[in-house]
């Protein structure tokens, strides 16, 4: 199973809901959010990543960190965080 699918249901039953949150304050819903997730899996794809292939994350805690992690699971890629302190 793909853990991609569970943000995509999520979206599905609850569009409107908060998806992301930055402290108390609400980044996007999941509709935004699953959307912008597919766009970001196309994109990956487009430019020649194949299922199984992997992506290093290099990137501060931010909600788009989490938008790109869900991107590659959508696209069946496997994310490979990095601490982005290392040097």
């Amino acid at each position: 199973m793909n853990i991609a699918n569970h943000f995509a249901r999520a979206a599905h039953l609850w569009p409107d809901n908060p998806a992301v949150a930055l402290g108390a304050t609400t980044v996007t819903n999941y509709r935004t959010s699953a959307q912008r997730i597919a766009s970001l899996a196309g994109a990956l794809q487009r430019v020649g990543l194949k299922p199984g292939d992997r992506v290093a994350l290099v990137l501060k805690n931010c909600p788009e960190y989490l938008e790109l992690m869900y991107a590659c699971w959508h696209a069946g890629l496997v994310a490979v965080p990095v601490n982005a302190k290392l040097h």
